[in-house]
């Protein structure tokens, strides 16, 4: 059996190989929503199906070899024919049955499923979405001080999932730190990956077919102890490991080099200390930056709010932060999902030559409701009544997924680009919550000290300028990473230029 499953291996790998190198492969961006993750379920079914398929195939040839091998009984056979039966049944066999054998042999009844594969070999997560899903883990390590042991064994902030990572991952993991210089962190994961690899070492070939032999783990187990300056130590390992696996070429060329460091007397890398500050703390847990706030009805912000109060939390009076509880109802977030969910694409900046170019520290797909529907009048009706606020100037609603550690880095609002024409800042956010997270994904505002987890059905608002109508720094924000669960948020900016009489500027307080 765990031949016949390294067989499978090698020809799911040797397809996407053949129909990478013959197809241009799009950017699906799967990493960077969760909603777009599901796809690739579908996609694993399909192929296990094929597998399967293939599985079943090779059984069937393994039980009628093994079927013929029992019943010829050709253990016995081996001494002299005694007898005309005999005779004649090897002498048939020799005839017929070994050229009948020769033909399955050189039977290839896969090829058909190879071609199942080929088709949706674009469909196929790329070596971006690989370096996108590991920077992901990496971000929710770092912002919230992960150990990882924890980590590859499913423990994320003392919650055990039911999953983990295996050896062939923790390597995956460890070369992505090397490759972001983190050297300490990735020993600790190439140490997770050798022990398991270890504690599976009769499947050996099973890893060695699927591209991850034990030598890789111990050769970059000596570029780790060599960038760490632990060089006489990773001699002492890549010697052991040549001996093992001589024919390595790889652990030759790591030789030549760590010789080479060794006589140069090579700097080892510098590891950088990166302190526990406000966004991290914030990020972890629910930060407020004064307890004589409180929570009240507001009947003020508009004339149906009289009939209708809306339950608000004051968060921060300067800046003006609130959140306002229990404003969307299931079956419109439920709507509002569905038409997003054809539409998202990756959230991009726009440049100086106006050209869009993807952000490392957006890792979420958005899309612009913009039809005119009664479910968006609706909508910006409630905006409208909610901050008090003409929104006839404002921007469409945006909806955004975020995806494995997804967040949104540290940025402000307000624009401040005097160049545009006809130019109107966005004087408020307000941020719709269409999900909860179960862990993670907090809206944080570092300089006030302040953090709000997502709460199904909430919506917070701030002011992005101050009496004056400028930018006030204090609202840089941003969406901590998502650990658990599928961030779903709704965003309205409003512009200053309708609210000329509903919050005039003003030069002086």
């Amino acid at each position: 059996m765990p031949k016949l499953l390294s067989s499978l291996a090698i020809l799911y790998l040797l397809v996407l190989v053949r129909s990478h190198g013959k197809t241009k492969i799009p950017e699906n961006n799967y990493a960077i929503s969760i909603h777009d993750l599901g796809k690739l379920i579908d996609y694993e079914h399909y192929l296990l199906g094929i597998l399967q398929n293939f599985s079943n195939a090779l059984q069937q040839r393994v039980d009628a070899i093994e079927y013929y091998l029992n019943m010829t009984e050709y253990e016995e056979e081996r001494k002299l024919p005694d007898d005309p039966f005999r005779a004649f049944r090897i002498t048939r066999r020799l005839h017929s049955d070994y050229l009948n054998w020769m033909w399955l042999m050189e039977q290839q009844p896969w090829e058909t499923l190879v071609k199942h594969i080929t088709a949706i070999a674009p469909q196929m997560p790329t070596s971006k979405d690989i370096e996108e899903a590991s920077s992901g883990l990496r971000l929710i390590q770092w912002t919230y001080s992960l150990p990882t042991a924890q980590m590859a064994r499913g423990v994320l902030q003392s919650i055990h999932h039911n999953t983990s990572l295996d050896a062939m991952q923790c390597l995956t993991m460890a070369r992505h730190m090397v490759n972001h210089k983190d050297f300490s962190r990735a020993k600790e994961w190439l140490m997770e990956g050798l022990k398991m690899h270890e504690a599976d070492e009769e499947n050996e070939f099973y890893y060695s077919q699927l591209g991850t032999p034990l030598a890789d783990f111990y050769e970059l187990f000596v570029r780790i102890l060599d960038e760490l300056g632990t060089r006489f130590l990773a001699m002492t390992e890549l010697q052991l490991a040549i001996k093992n696996w001589p024919e390595e070429v790889s652990l030759q060329r790591a030789h030549s080099r760590l010789k080479m460091n060794i006589r140069i007397g090579k700097e080892p890398a510098k590891t950088e200390k990166k302190t526990q500050g406000a966004y991290r703390n914030c990020c972890s847990t629910e930060c407020r930056p004064t307890a004589k706030l409180h929570c009240l009805y507001n009947t003020t912000a508009s004339h149906f709010l009289r009939l209708a109060p809306l339950k608000m939390e004051l968060l921060s009076l300067d800046p003006y932060v609130v959140l306002f509880h229990d404003v969307v109802s299931d079956q419109d977030i439920l709507s509002i999902r569905n038409l997003a969910k054809g539409g998202l694409a990756r959230a991009v900046t726009v440049t100086q030559d106006g050209n869009d170019k993807e952000d490392p520290a957006r890792t979420t797909k958005g899309t612009w409701l913009v039809e005119n529907s009664k479910l968006i009048q609706r909508l910006s009706q409630l905006s409208q009544d909610m901050t008090n606020f003409d929104v006839r100037d404002a921007d469409p609603f945006q909806v955004l997924n975020y995806g494995i550690g997804g967040f949104y880095g540290t940025h402000f609002d307000f624009l401040e680009d005097t160049e545009m024409g006809h130019f109107s800042d966005r004087i408020a956010t307000a941020v719709f919550y269409l999900s909860d997270v179960p862990q993670g994904g907090a809206t944080t505002f570092p300089d006030l000290g302040l953090s709000v987890f997502p709460e199904k059905g909430a919506a917070l608002l701030w002011y992005n300028l101050d009496h004056k109508g400028v930018g006030d720094n204090r609202t840089a924000h941003s969406a901590c990473p998502t650990i658990v669960g599928s961030r779903w948020v709704m965003t309205k900016w409003i512009n200053e230029r309708e609210q000329l009489f509903r919050r005039p500027c003003l030069t002086s307080i």
